[in-house]
């Protein structure tokens, strides 16, 4: 027996026409028609950029990102393409872009904290490395006690992890977890200044 198909196809034709119709009226600044089509594919998007992101916190700042482009390039639109995958496109160009931000500025951070003890050329960039040192000075202070004393044994008195276990009278294992737990914290917290000297 073979099923009728034709209500399906009539049903989407009928959507992808009420669609279209939307789609005309924002390119035309109709801000009702993007209230209406946030409405339609948010969730959808939502859970695309959960997928890509793995949090629900950055998914639903994907989400809001994308309908704000959308919003800023309505005229661009063109209604005979597809605008969930529009969508999806957008939405993914933005994670990536998310994936980036983060990467570079991880890989800022651990620059800065390998390097903050060198003397710049330039004046403007002294006086950003001075402070940067500052910073990490005050934000080792911050580090547990012994904790601290590790880091400042590897790091100031550069001594190896070995002479270190040796003169405290702990184990090897002991001063690479203090060291890891040290830096984890310091490039946490670097990160939060960094993010802030962004968008000052």
């Amino acid at each position: 027996m073979q099923l009728n198909d034709q209500p399906i196809k009539q049903y989407m034709a009928e959507e992808i026409f009420e669609e279209n119709k939307w789609l005309v009226a924002l390119s035309n600044g109709d801000f009702n028609a993007f209230n209406v089509l946030y409405a339609k594919h948010h969730r959808a998007l939502y859970f695309f950029a959960l997928k890509l992101s793995n949090n629900p916190h950055e998914a639903e700042e994907i989400v809001q990102s994308v309908f704000v482009t959308i919003w800023e390039t309505r005229h661009t639109i063109d209604p005979a393409q597809s605008f969930s995958a529009y969508l999806f496109s957008i939405a993914r160009n933005r994670f990536y872009d998310m994936l980036r931000k983060r990467i570079t500025e991880r890989c800022y951070a651990d620059y800065v904290l390998q390097q903050h003890n060198l003397i710049a050329d330039d004046l403007e960039e002294q006086i950003e490395k001075k402070e940067i040192y500052e910073i990490i000075k005050n934000l080792i202070l911050q580090i547990p006690k012994r904790r601290q004393e590790i880091f400042r044994m590897s790091r100031e008195e550069n001594l190896t992890y070995r002479q270190i276990a040796e003169k405290l009278q702990i184990s090897e294992n002991t001063v690479d977890t203090q060291i890891r737990n040290a830096l984890k914290f310091l490039r946490k917290e670097l990160l939060k200044y960094l993010r802030m000297m962004l968008f000052c």
